[in-house]
């Protein structure tokens, strides 16, 4: 079947380049402090990876037809967050494929502060269903033994 097929037309409609719009937010002193007791890292300094920033950008705009489970994630960190600054995110889908029959997605998002400095670029893996389907394809199930 070819990627344009059927069974993976909502994957393919969904076009590479497509702008996953922004959200932003302030992190608090109590954000920090939370991931680093959960981390258990009282010097952890980038309590925006458990933000999940590609998947919010991506479900805010494709929740209704799509879902991409975590198969993989990149991410570059460049200053450590500021508590107090606002953090702006966008996002895009950096790329699709097809790998054994099934659909894949990537998720990139960028993360600035509101004094411009860089903070991290993310990117998800996700291997995309639609909203109704199975979650695991049967040659999925076989590898597993399911």
């Amino acid at each position: 079947m070819s990627e344009e097929g059927s069974e993976h037309k909502v994957w393919a409609s969904i076009p590479v380049g497509d702008d996953l719009g922004s959200l932003d937010y302030i992190l608090t002193e109590q954000m920090v402090a939370d991931y680093r007791r959960v981390v258990d890292n009282p010097h952890a300094a980038y309590p925006t990876v458990a933000a999940r920033h590609p998947a919010n950008l991506f479900y805010r705009k494709y929740a209704a037809v799509m879902r991409v489970p975590n198969m993989g994630h990149d991410s570059e960190y460049y200053n450590p967050p500021v508590a107090g600054k606002r953090i702006t995110i966008t996002g895009r889908i950096a790329d699709k494929y097809i790998r054994r029959g099934n659909p894949y997605i990537i998720v990139e998002a960028v993360a600035v502060d509101e004094d411009g400095r860089m903070i991290e670029k993310s990117r998800l893996v996700g291997h995309a269903r639609e909203v109704g389907k199975e979650a695991a394809h049967e040659t999925i199930a076989k590898k597993w033994g399911a």
